[in-house]
């Protein structure tokens, strides 16, 4: 059975790499120019305007890569640990960020920083500005993204063909949510591109030749993955389960079951772990002098932050909520993060799928694209289990969804081809694929480069999306300080604004200050300040203090800081406010 398979792969291998063959040689400069456009496609949106905003996240991601950068210059590896994620890849692509913009860091810093503001302090003190390093950490990622995803790409091509691979990648450039999280110095972007990636690469293998080379890339995928995000671990199961099935296949095809006929299913799996583990040992020091304790602290400390839940209330369904939010979370956040064109691709084919449609052009409901399919379910049921939620978390399901979804919209085009007059389809069906990108692209461009602004608007878009969805992540807060930068002695001016650490300080030219602890202790500093900027974040969510919301909420702002037709922020004028009452 094993011999006739190989045999098998082998003719399908040769088959495939003859029609790309064959569509360069006779067209290669159109290929050449697809292949420009679709490199441009994924990085223009990311790699613009990197120093516009900054997330809540990312000062301490720039504190953490200073920290890994501090311990590799001091030959402390086990330094390198700086977070149960664990971030390695992050606090790389940070510390080429630093040696860009601030090549002497580690000579200069007074020591390991704590991952508050201290990281901002030490680069003004030596001349340096935040943002800058930060940007050059950013440009880090999204360069790496941009590799990452024209590797998966080519796997797509060997599993789905040229032109549904093209449309689904095209739809996974432009995808709102995707972009907003592949240009930041965090984990979530480039976690879901390797974990894209290596599913990718693995299919490649399961089903198109079983050449070694795509099992060595998605173990060496899976393993960059691994360093990068915990969750990435669920392609140890997601992979062996895939090869199970296709071994099933396999057994049922022949009737037959022998003992001989394992061992070619363990051993690649054996393999891939292999690579998997010496990428993850390999790139992380700290892995190097104790890796037993390095591996208890990342599962022991990420269990304890899945299960112990948010440390503070949520906002989801038009509710406060402490704990949990249950398991509507991730399907609802996913409807308003996903966007028309990628919903009507999966039903399409969907479409395809149930009906069994045949085509000579188009291969439809092919194994490779159920098993996106059903790894981005399991990837759902997985996250679910754990008590803390964010839409962010979900965020490795969109790209495979996005990809499935282009080769709904192929298969409809190809449906639609087969029935109307032949000069006519091949202008229509371009014609409707190149609508359905730029109907994707559209939703990214009317948010640029706010991106995290955008939401569905088949749920209500914007105008509905803070009834239901917990809105901001620091965008909009970078807009305050500009307009306060504006204001005559802004440098003299002091601010309390919520997210104060990099989301407004990395901008503001002034003093920046943060709420205390407790209400009493922030009262004088809210009325001793010039200005003060409240976030979307508060309200929702009733933070810090009622005390504080509900005077704000009976003030007119002098300001308002509006990113697609939500109101992100307020800015009020202290000097015109009348004082606490009863004062």
């Amino acid at each position: 059975m094993r011999k006739s398979n190989r045999v098998l792969n082998k003719s399908i291998e040769a088959r495939d790499a003859a029609k790309i063959e064959g569509f360069q040689g006779r067209q290669g400069w159109l290929f050449g120019l697809l292949l420009a456009v679709l490199v441009l496609a994924l990085w223009v949106p990311r790699g613009l305007a990197l120093d516009r905003f900054v997330t809540v996240d990312e000062p301490k991601w720039l504190a953490r890569s200073g920290n890994f950068c501090l311990a590799l210059a001091n030959g402390d590896l086990e330094g390198t640990f700086t977070r149960e994620h664990p971030g390695v890849t992050v606090t790389w692509a940070g510390l080429i960020g630093f040696l860009w913009r601030y090549p002497a860091y580690a000579g200069e810093t007074p020591g390991r920083l704590t991952e508050s503001g201290e990281i901002a302090e030490v680069l003004k003190e030596h001349g340096k500005q935040p943002i800058e390093v930060l940007e050059a950490g950013r440009i880090v990622i999204v360069l790496a993204i941009t590799a990452v995803l024209m590797a998966a790409f080519h796997a797509a091509v060997l599993l789905f063909g040229f032109f549904p691979a093209l449309i689904g990648f095209l739809l996974i450039a432009f995808d709102p949510f995707l972009i907003g999280l592949s240009r930041l110095l965090h984990l979530d972007g480039l976690m879901s591109s390797l974990v894209l990636l290596s599913l990718l690469a693995f299919l490649t293998y399961l089903y198109r030749g079983r050449r070694l080379f795509d099992l060595v890339l998605s173990g060496l995928a899976a393993g960059l993955g691994w360093l990068t995000k915990s969750p990435a671990f669920i392609l140890v199961p997601v992979v062996g389960l895939l090869s199970l099935i296709e071994f099933g296949r396999e057994v049922l095809k022949a009737r037959r079951l022998r003992w001989m006929d394992i061992w070619p299913v363990v051993w690649p799996l054996l393999l891939w772990g292999g690579i998997g583990s010496l990428t993850f040992v390999l790139l992380w020091p700290a892995m190097w002098v104790n890796p037993l304790s390095v591996l208890q602290r990342v599962f022991t400390e990420a269990e304890i932050y899945a299960t112990e839940g948010h440390s503070t209330e949520i906002y989801f369904a038009g509710k406060v909520i402490t704990g949990d939010p249950g398991w509507r979370f991730y399907p609802v956040t996913y409807l308003w993060r996903s966007t028309p064109v990628v919903l009507l691709g999966l039903g399409l084919w969907l479409a395809g799928s149930l009906i069994r449609y045949r085509s000579t052009k188009i291969k439809p409901a092919t194994w490779p694209a159920a098993a996106l399919v059903l790894f981005a379910l399991l990837f759902t049921v997985f996250m679910t289990f754990g008590s803390k939620k964010f839409d962010r978390y979900l965020l490795p399901i969109y790209a495979p969804l996005d990809l499935v979804a282009g080769i709904g919209w192929v298969m409809a085009a190809g449906w639609l081809g087969e029935r109307i007059y032949l000069r006519k389809a091949r202008l229509i069906i371009l014609f409707l694929l190149v609508t359905v990108v730029l109907g994707q692209a559209l939703g990214a461009l009317q948010t640029y480069p706010y991106y995290l602004s955008y939401y569905n608007p088949l749920m209500g878009g914007s105008a509905q999306a803070p009834q239901v969805m917990m809105i901001g992540w620091g965008e909009g807060i970078d807009q305050a300080a500009r307009y306060l930068n504006g204001k005559p002695d802004a440098e003299r001016m002091r601010v309390i604004s919520w997210y104060p650490d990099g989301s407004f300080s990395y901008f503001f030219k002034g003093e920046t200050l943060g709420a205390a602890p407790e209400w009493e202790q922030t009262e004088p500093i809210v009325f001793g300040s010039d200005y003060v900027v409240t976030y979307i974040h508060q309200w929702q969510r009733g933070l810090p203090f009622p005390e504080m919301l509900a005077y704000f909420s009976k003030q007119t702002p002098e300001q308002v800081i509006i990113l697609n037709g939500l109101e992100y922020a307020q800015i009020y004028n202290m000097h015109t406010l009348p004082g606490p009452e009863g004062k």
